[in-house]
This record gives C-alpha cells, sequence and structure tokens, in this order.
C-alpha cells in the first residue's frame, strides 16, 4: 500500500509543476490560447490516464494479483525494440527534410514526440493483437 501512497504524492506533485507550468505560459504570453489550450488538455489527459492507472493498481494489490505479468514485461521489450528501429527511421525523415522546419527546436520536438508515439502505438499494437512480430 506505501507504494500507492507515493505514486498518489508522485502524481500530486506533477500535477501541481505541470499547472503552475501552464498558468505561467498563459500569464507571460496570453496571446497564443491555442498552446496553452492544447497544453490543458494534454494534462487533463494525464490526470484521468494516472487516476485510472492507480485505481486499477490498487484493485490488483488488494485482490493479491502481480503487478506485471510476463507478457506485459515481454509486450513492452518489444515494443521498444520495433519504437527503436522505426524511431530511426523517423529521425531519417527529419533530417532529410531539415530545410522545411523553421527552427531546430521544432525539428527536435517533432522528433522526440514522434518517437514516444511510435513506442505507444508498438505497445498498444502488441497488447492488443498479442503478437510480438518476432
Amino acid at each position: 500500500m506505501k507504494t500507492i501512497y507515493r505514486d498518489i504524492a508522485f502524481g500530486i506533485v506533477l500535477i501541481l509543476f505541470f499547472s503552475a507550468l501552464i498558468v505561467w505560459f498563459v500569464l507571460s504570453n496570453p496571446a497564443s490560447l491555442l498552446p496553452a489550450g492544447v497544453a490543458i488538455l494534454t494534462l487533463l489527459i494525464g490526470v484521468v490516464a494516472f487516476i485510472q492507472k492507480t485505481i486499477k493498481r490498487r484493485n490488483d494489490l488488494l485482490s493479491g494479483a502481480p503487478a506485471e505479468d510476463e507478457f506485459t514485461k515481454s509486450a513492452k521489450i518489444h515494443a521498444g525494440n520495433q519504437a527503436f528501429t522505426y524511431s530511426m527511421y523517423l529521425w531519417l525523415l527529419i533530417f532529410l527534410f531539415n530545410s522545411s522546419f523553421a527552427k531546430n527546436e521544432t525539428m527536435l520536438g517533432i522528433g522526440i514526440l514522434g518517437s514516444g508515439l511510435i513506442y505507444g502505438i508498438s505497445l498498444w499494437h502488441i497488447k492488443l493483437t498479442g503478437e510480438f512480430n518476432a
């Protein structure tokens, strides 16, 4: 049970930190409401996902189920392998078309977010189908 309380405390600290960043961003640059809206929407989705995962973890601990089974461990490993491979192709495309980006920060941000998105899609696909594409 201590891990759940630690996870909840960590989640609350992260929520407060990101909320303070959003408030600071809106107050410092009130003309750009679209990025602030996207940040708020992302924060809300993260909060809902965090609450859902914490409740599921609590129910699993109360029922005596293991925190992580073998399939989940294998799925994370294989999804990471796929994500690494596909991210190399993403970075190759980004560097091939680097003249179309206005700033280097935009190029870097697209690469990092794209790599994370590729990992999430790979993990979701493996958990949905149960196949590892070995």
